[in-house]
């Protein structure tokens, strides 16, 4: 075999193989673009994310300080519910001692009634 021809044989897969090599470099350089469009893609998104991650934090901690908020009304709330039920047990146990002195002052002065009565029948014709 002559070297011409041996080059001629050897010329169409080179080609093919530089051919193949360029579009190997040229698929190489668009992984390249690829992942660092990915990695700009996710700094951004983790950017974000710790934004929502400082904004739920906030949250959590305005919900601990309402959370105590309410246990410092819910105790209240108790107190004051204690305070209206003796309150109202006591205005119950003087309002029944009140009718009982009331009762007891009408019946002591009834007598006396029923005598100024019977003087004013016998002096008033």
């Amino acid at each position: 075999m002559t070297p011409d021809r041996r080059l001629d044989q050897l010329e169409p897969l080179m080609a093919d193989s530089l051919q193949k090599i360029d579009r190997l470099i040229e698929g190489q350089g668009k992984l390249v673009e690829l992942a660092t469009n990915t990695d700009q893609k996710v700094d951004v998104v983790d950017r974000k994310a710790d934004k929502i991650d400082r904004k739920v934090d906030a949250v959590d901690r305005k919900v601990d300080i309402v959370d105590q908020k309410v246990d410092v009304v819910d105790r209240k709330v108790d107190t004051v519910v204690k305070g209206v039920a003796d309150l109202t047990v006591s205005t119950q146990r003087q309002f029944s001692e009140l009718t009982v002195s009331t009762q007891r002052q009408y019946e002591e002065l009834k007598p006396g009634q029923e005598a100024i009565m019977q003087f004013l029948r016998e002096k008033l014709p």
